[in-house]
């Protein structure tokens, strides 16, 4: 019998899910839940996805626009062809202000609203031995290790990052490989895991190094920084459009408003602690226009 894989999907992952144009997207992430059994989350990850949550809401409100009205020479403004335009514009503006209203019941009462959230909601309380929980004595053991790799500069770690979420993660990864004799495939478009081109992901050397160390020389580390891709390595039928739908997502750089976690974990300081800048959000911004108005992040202070 062949020996399965398990799979770890990031946090940005799940967040992206809030950045889908159309619900192709969605049908992706639903096809997720079709390998839940071999999913492995923890209440890290959970807490990382809750916290960035609203964040990602709120960027997907800003791009949420009626479209605008269009001009026309006064001699036209009785012309048949006119007022149906007119009439269609203020159609869309009610179907628009609809729409924000649902999101905001998404912010309101998720487990009712967000679809998103039901399926994260399912998938991190599952409740099998590959669900790390708050109640779970394990939990003290995989945190000493996180904290002695973190003190060791020992990947997955961000420059400068004073959480020891990742490396607390990765150690349970690495549990759980071990427990199920199996391979392991992480999807994050995170460095922290290594490198990305093209469409092909690298894992980090250290990883794969102290992968084969800790848990076998036999088993695979695979890294994918697009679900679709990982879902087919399980046998998921992925069609063509749900492909191209998160290829979409994918491809959005930092220049035209991408959301990544140093946005939202950035907006969500902002909202948290400093009073709205009013002016700023009259204007409609762009989502890079509110990440440079934000205030950086404070270096770590050796203590």
């Amino acid at each position: 019998m062949a020996v399965r894989n398990l799979v770890f999907i990031d946090a940005n992952i799940w967040l992206d899910f809030y950045r889908a144009r159309n619900d192709t997207a969605l049908r992706l992430l639903h096809r997720t839940e079709a390998i839940g059994n071999q999913l492995i989350v923890t209440y890290q990850l959970e807490s990382e996805f809750k916290r960035n949550r609203q964040a990602a809401i709120y960027e997907g409100m800003q791009e949420l626009k009626a479209p605008q009205q269009v001009a026309h020479p006064g001699i036209l403004s009785d012309a048949t062809a006119t007022k149906i335009v007119s009439k269609n514009l203020r159609d869309a503006e009610k179907r628009v202000a609809k729409l924000r209203e649902r999101m905001l019941k998404a912010l309101t009462d998720p487990a009712m609203y967000d679809p998103v959230y039901q399926v994260c909601q399912r998938l991190f309380h599952k409740g099998d031995d590959l669900t790390l929980d708050r109640e779970n004595p394990l939990k003290r053991v995989i945190r000493r290790r996180a904290f002695r790799r973190f003190l060791h500069g020992c990947p997955p770690r961000k420059r400068n990052d004073t959480s020891i979420g990742d490396a607390f993660n990765w150690e349970w990864m690495v549990h759980c490989a071990t427990q199920k004799t199996a391979g392991l495939v992480i999807v994050s478009r995170d460095a922290d895991y290594g490198i990305t081109i093209g469409k092909s992901s690298y894992i980090n050397d250290d990883l794969r190094q102290e992968f084969s160390d800790r848990v076998s020389q036999k088993r695979a580390l695979l890294l994918y920084s697009r679900l679709s891709d990982a879902l087919k390595l399980f046998d998921i039928k992925v069609t063509q459009q749900e492909e191209a739908s998160e290829s979409e997502l994918v491809s959005v750089g930092p220049g035209s408003g991408r959301t990544d976690l140093l946005f939202l974990q950035r907006l969500g300081r902002f909202m948290a602690d400093s009073p709205l800048n009013l002016t700023l959000l009259s204007r409609d911004p762009t989502v890079d226009e509110v990440l440079e108005s934000l205030p950086k992040a404070e270096p770590a202070k050796d203590t």
